[in-house]
Parts: C-alpha cells; structure tokens; sequence
C-alpha cells in the first residue's frame, strides 16, 4: 500500500498536466517575465550550490556517486541561470533560442551524470577514474555552460534561428525523450539501492528525478503553448525538484550532508597509502615553562607552516592535530601512485621550514616525523553528530611507532617507503629497530635528502 500511494502521489502532477492539456479553460495564459526571472535564476543558484557543496563532499571522501550528482546538480544550475538571464525584457530585448531552449539542454546533460551515479556503484575501477578526472569534469560542465552562453548570444547554427522551448523542434523533442527515459531509470536504481536504508536524503533524490522526469514530458506534450499554465507547470517541477533537495540536504548533519549516498567502498575499502606522523620533541616541559597562551601560539605557528605545505604544496590531507602532533595521508582517494615520494618530500620540506622557526625562537621545541607506506583500511566510524575516517591498521601504527624513533629535526622513514624513493636519496640505515607493540624488529631509514 506504501508503494501504491508513493506512485500515486508520483504521478499526480503527470495527472495535473494532462487535465490542463484537456480543459483549455484550466490553462490561462499567464505572461511575468520578471517573476520567470527572479524565480529561475534563484533556483538554478540553489542548484548550482548544492553541487558545489556536493563536489567539496566527494572531494573531501573521494566518493564518485556523490561527485557524480555534484555535476548533476552543477548542470542543471548552470542551465537554468542562462535560461533566466534569457528571458526577454529583462536583460536581453529579443528572445535567443539558445536561452529558450537551454533548460531542456541542460536537463539532458544533467540526466548522464544522474544515471551514471545510480550505477557507478557496479564499476569500482570506474569510479577510482572519476575522482581522479574530477577537476576536469567540473572544468568540463562549467565550459559547456560558458560555451552554450557565447554561441547563443553569436546566434550561431543551429541556434540562429527561432525556436520554441518544446516538441515543435524535433531536437528538442528528442532530447526530452531522452532525458526522461534517463531520469526515471535513475530514480528506479536508487530505490533499488537504498531501499532498506531508507532516510530523508535519498528520498529527495528519487523525487527530485521523478520530478524532472515529469518536467520533461511537460517539455515534451506542451507544444507552443508558452506562458500558459501547462507551461508553468512543467517548470515548477523543476522549481519543487530543486527546493525537495535543498531543504532535505539543509536537514542533513552539517558535516557529513551527503553521507548516506556514499559508496560503500567510501565507507570502507583498502588502499595503498603512505602516513606522515610529526611531533614536538619535548613539548610537554615547553609548556610546563611556559604560559597556555605561548604554548598555543607556537603550536599555531608550527601548524600554520605545516598544513598549506602539506596540502598544497605536496597534496596530502591533514587527518587531524593531536595536541603538538600532527597526521598526514597521501593518497587516501587513491589518486596519487607517487604517494610515498610525495610524503618523503613533504618531510624533509617540513624539517626545512622548521628549521628557519628554530633558527628565530631557538628555545622552541623541535619537530621529528616519521612516515611509513603501505596498506591501511579506510572505515567509516561514529554516528549522527561526529564521523569519521580514519585509517586503521599496521602501517599506520608502525608509522606512529617510527616518528617515536626518530631523531629530533630528522625524518625516519619506513622500508617500503624507502623501495618507493628514486635513485639517490640519501639515508642512513637503522636496522632491526624494535618498535613497542610489535613482535619482530623493523628496518628504517633516516632520510637526508632526495634527487
């Protein structure tokens, strides 16, 4: 009965539409530019930001499904910005059929990434290729979005002529077609997934699809029958797709709004990672000597050179502070096979700019890190309120271990970290280390400098 009454309401302003194509009388002709305006480009803005928030999201976890919807969302934003600034006696004096037609043109891109999130899951290596790609796919839409905005003010072929928004152009009745064939597949493989997980997010991304799914055939059936009611109705479905996901991402936890789409190999799988581990040598006397506040101030100083470094400069991701120690991971998304030359650098950089700290404030404490490569397991951990997703494993407690031994304004780095160095780095061997909590004893190598 829940399933009946879920296609029953889905289909309602399929039923509205119809009732209006039927009752001429029911389908006054209603002409706003200004409210077209204001009310398009408001909600292609929500869009737009959705997807950003969503792309910093997939970013942050490298999860392909949520990056995938990002781009969805970015799209179909991005489309109905140009077909506001489009609209007549505002902006422009004369109607452009690049701007009239630009919703159902950017509904269709957006529906590729929508169907392509709904099975990315079923591709594992696939979704490994986007999060690498993914600053070129993002280039990619907002390009398009440029491009379809340039030759429709040029009034190049074939967007030189008039044109109408719905099915008197074959195009645009094909691209409908194709849009709503992709939407509906979409929304049925997300219930499909989410089915017995059910919560309020993924619930708005079924609707969402449905809706513009409707919205389409609205492009699709309404014909020349623009600023009448049928018109205005295929729009507001677009209009109550975006609002739905708005509000039910606003209602999400803060922190991690778009967890409950992630895949499940974001909620856990095995990488190959390197871990960087830095701490103070003697910090706790340091801040017995001293004052809470100079103690924080130079903890600040200290993380202020490492984290822009680390990120930046060598593309880790700082994991967390812990007090006067830090920790770094390189290629917790699985996108850099130099991970372990990248953290090597990344330390002997850090030691570097600590170094001229030291030389400033020489009764500062020292830093020693330790790094260490291998296999670790990425787990989702926590609940409503505080997540996370740490790396859990040998090579993480080994690289702690290492940072322990090594000497203060030096780097030790692990075995397999050293095998992945090139040529010509320069290191002293410690061997047969014995490291607290482990059975047999480790090879190491203080690192000095790399080719």
């Amino acid at each position: 009965m829940r399933v009946l009454a879920a296609v029953l309401a889905a289909l309602l302003p399929l039923v509205g539409l119809v009732s209006l194509l039927l009752r001429s009388e029911l389908d006054p002709h209603i002409e706003n530019y200004r409210a077209h305006f204001v009310v398009f480009g408001f909600v292609g803005g929500v869009a737009f930001v959705l997807g950003y928030a969503a792309g910093e999201a997939a970013n942050r976890r490298g999860d392909a499904r949520v990056l995938l919807l990002s781009l969805a969302f970015m799209a179909t934003g991005g489309f109905l910005g140009l077909h506001a600034v489009g609209t007549q006696q505002v902006l422009f004096t004369k109607e452009y059929a690049g701007f009239m037609v630009a919703i159902p043109v950017g509904l269709l891109v957006a529906s590729v990434f929508a169907v392509a999130s709904a099975f990315v899951d079923t591709r594992p290596d696939f979704a490994a290729t986007l999060i690498r790609k993914r600053s070129l796919l993002r280039v990619g839409v907002l390009a398009a979005m440029g491009g379809w905005f340039v030759w429709t003010v040029l009034e190049l072929p074939p967007l030189g002529g008039d044109s109408g928004e719905a099915a008197t152009d074959k195009l645009i009745l094909v691209l409908a077609v194709l849009g709503t064939v992709m939407y509906a597949v979409s929304a049925a493989r997300y219930w499909l997934i989410f089915r017995h997980r059910r919560n309020l997010l993924t619930a708005a991304i079924i609707a969402c699809f449905l809706l513009l799914s409707e919205a389409l055939i609205g492009v699709a059936v309404t014909g020349e029958r623009k600023w009448h009611a049928s018109w205005w109705e295929w729009h507001g479905l677009i209009v109550s797709a975006y609002l739905i996901i708005g509000i039910a991402a606003q209602r999400e936890w803060r922190d991690e709004r778009f967890r409950h789409l992630y895949l499940p190999s974001t909620r856990e799988r095995r990488q190959e990672i390197t871990v960087l581990f830095g701490d103070l040598v003697g910090f706790t006397g340091f801040a017995e000597r001293a004052t809470p506040r100079d103690a924080a101030a130079v903890l600040s100083e200290y993380w202020s050179v490492a984290a822009p470094l680390l990120t930046r400069r060598f593309g880790g991701e700082v994991e967390k502070f812990i007090g006067d120690s830090i920790v770094a991971v390189f290629n917790g998304r699985g996108d850099q096979p130099d991970h372990a030359v990248r953290a090597a650098r990344a330390a002997l950089a850090l030691q570097d700019r600590f170094a001229d700290l030291i030389a400033q404030h020489p009764d500062w404490p020292r830093m020693r890190v330790g790094v260490n490569s291998g296999e670790a397991v990425v787990r989702e951990i926590g609940g409503e309120g505080h997540v996370a997703y740490p790396l859990v494993g040998d090579t993480v407690n080994t690289g702690a271990r290492l940072e322990s031994l090594a000497p203060a304004g030096g780097v030790l780095i692990g075995a397999e970290t050293f095998e992945q160095l090139p040529d010509g780095a320069v290191v002293e061997q410690r061997s047969g280390l014995r490291v607290k909590g482990k059975r047999d004893a480790v090879d190491a190598y203080v690192l000095f400098a790399l080719p």
